[in-house]
């Protein structure tokens, strides 16, 4: 004779169910994910759109900003267009992933101050800009394209910065 109530039954079926769903749900998804992408450096790991259950938002960022990450030195200064609907990449990524460089975004308080500012550094100060901002402040010759994502960086010099303003 049984001695589970229908009660009981019920409880364990529910369990066992939600443990199905969380492993097809979460689980195999992300086990699929790490073993298709085992042995990836970090940094391809950012630009890749990640487990299905949670996709990466951010892979043009992340591919941009690994890109500026290896063309400059960690003791740079960039500049960097506004966050706004024309700049479609993420502000706290671009952050994160550039530290410890300097970044600085037109549009922030006291930008033109801190341009002028910049006039006495002695760091090297780039400039990353699309077709809406920041073509002023580069010189043709020193254009470097990052990748196919319509972002363009430049190396500026401080008097010429300061002249576009």
């Amino acid at each position: 004779m049984n001695s589970r109530t229908w009660v009981e039954n019920m409880i364990w079926s529910i369990i066992a169910l939600n443990f199905v769903v969380l492993m097809y749900v979460f689980l195999i998804p992300r086990l699929q994910f790490i073993a298709s992408h085992w042995g990836m450096k970090p940094e391809a790991l950012m630009e890749t759109s990640s487990a299905s259950d949670t996709p990466n938002q951010y892979i043009k960022t992340y591919k941009v900003a690994n890109q500026i990450r290896e063309s400059i030195g960690n003791d740079s200064i960039v500049l960097m267009p506004s966050a706004t609907r024309k700049f479609v990449l993420n502000r706290a990524v671009l952050i994160q992933r550039l530290y410890p460089r300097k970044i600085y975004f037109s549009g922030d308080k006291d930008f033109d101050e801190l341009v002028l500012s910049l006039a006495n550094q002695e760091k090297e100060i780039y400039v990353m800009f699309n077709e809406s901002w920041g073509k002023r402040f580069c010189k043709e010759e020193s254009v470097e394209p990052l990748g196919n994502s319509g972002f363009r960086m430049c190396r500026g010099s401080s008097a010429q910065l300061i002249n576009s303003l």
